[in-house]
């Protein structure tokens, strides 16, 4: 059992229920509970029947305790929304003296008075504080932390993240209905930058995709923090479904055909050969060549990334991605997705890595025939390292609006 210190996250997606439990050891998290089920109740990543979330919810929970023996009532989930927005911010008052808490939570305020009726607040994420900007040269003393410091003018420039209430509401009900309290509400992407994007990286401007069963999530982050997040609600499960048609075949076997054998480079392919598979309802073995299986498999990626790259170039932001694209997420793992990416975007594309200077598994207690530290399990590896806004005091969670000014935070125990 682990001491009290502890996080938990929660990666409620499509296909299947992620939890991990990590605590900190030598100045990093390491893992040291996990459990991993079959998810109910979601459809491209939206909850359509919280009780049957809750059930699975349930179960995983159940084998996560069981893991570890260790309880755990409050988590870090995440959310995937098409309605999610990011609206950037940058809120001025006048003061006189020093600037007070007071004033910082007067300047978080107006910026929270543009989320619209029908969104509630997730994530803010504050780029710098200015004081004393001249209005004609746009210039000021740019400062870390402001309270204490002399200023006539206080600026705030920040990045808020909403989302739809209903999406919020339902995924607290599902944790109330699993008897988990809710720590922490971080959208998808951001959650899984938080242990593959390097600083250098959100520096130059990079896209994280994260490529999941039933939606693919994708956030765009440069020295500022996150500009843009949005989603399409398709994902590898789509490519499943796909095989399943083209070769009359049980999802199941679909699902087969695509990790063993999937490729997403059918014009790479110098010598064919044939898989056996069965149909639906039928105990004979068929043949499909290996070109025609991953041509199917490529055609899904294809579209996937046009339409990411369509939204990018809507919102001009296509040509200030220099680091490219970082690829996670249980859909990035078929083999030849980068390369494909590279191909499409003229652009770097990369498979994620782990940072395990932040975060680790603790082999002496896990036990686990997966790797826990990959592509598929981003979401759930983020959330235990993502850390609220600096500038969120306990009065401004109070009074913000929606599930957000409900969260009791635990404030921040971990110094890595």
């Amino acid at each position: 059992m682990a001491d009290e210190n502890f996080l938990a996250s929660i990666d409620i997606g499509s296909s299947k229920i992620v939890i991990f439990l990590a605590e900190e050891k030598n100045g990093k998290l390491e893992i040291f509970g996990h459990a991993r089920g079959s998810s109910a109740g979601i459809n491209k990543g939206e909850i359509i029947d919280i009780e049957e979330v809750a059930a699975a919810i349930k179960r995983v929970k159940k084998k996560a305790i069981l893991s570890c023996d260790t309880k755990f009532d409050n988590v870090s989930v995440n959310i995937s929304d098409p309605n999610l927005t990011v609206i950037n911010a940058s809120p001025n008052i006048h003061i006189s003296g020093k600037v007070k808490q007071s004033d910082v939570n007067t300047v978080v305020q107006t910026a929270q008075s543009k989320i619209p009726p029908n969104q509630q607040l997730i994530s803010k994420v504050t780029q710098c504080c200015t004081l004393d900007k001249d209005p004609v040269t746009n210039q000021g003393i740019i400062v870390k932390q402001p309270i204490g410091e002399k200023a006539q003018n206080l600026e705030i420039s920040m990045h808020i993240v909403t989302a739809s209430n209903q999406c919020v509401e339902e995924i607290d009900n599902s944790l109330k209905q699993s008897e988990l309290g809710l720590f922490n509400i971080v959208p998808n992407s951001m959650a899984s930058s938080e242990p593959y994007l390097t600083k250098d990286e959100k520096d130059k401007g990079v896209c994280l995709v994260d490529i999941g069963s039933g939606v693919t999530d994708f956030s765009v982050f440069n020295k500022e923090g996150i500009l843009y997040s949005s989603s399409v609600p398709s994902g590898a499960g789509q490519a499943t479904r796909d095989i399943m048609d083209a070769f009359n075949t049980s999802f199941e076997e679909a699902e087969r055909l695509k990790i063993e054998y999937g490729w997403v480079q059918a014009k790479a392919i110098t010598e064919d050969k044939l898989i056996s598979f069965k149909q639906i309802d039928d105990s004979n073995y068929y043949y499909l060549s290996y070109e025609s299986l991953t041509e199917v498999i490529e055609d899904f990626y294809l579209e996937l990334f046009s339409l990411i790259r369509t939204k990018l170039k809507q919102q001009n932001l296509y040509r200030s991605l220099n680091a490219g694209f970082v690829l996670v997420g249980g859909g990035a793992k078929i083999k030849g997705c980068d390369i494909l990416m590279r191909g499409c975007f003229k652009k770097k594309a990369k498979i994620g890595r782990v940072n395990t200077d932040l975060i680790g598994v603790n082999i002496s207690v896990v036990s686990s025939n997966d790797d826990l530290l990959a592509p598929e399990y981003a979401c759930a590896l983020g959330l235990l390292l993502f850390k609220p806004d600096k500038f969120d005091s306990e009065q401004q969670l109070s009074n913000a609006k929606g599930i957000f000014g409900k969260i009791k935070r635990q404030r921040a125990r971990f110094s890595i």
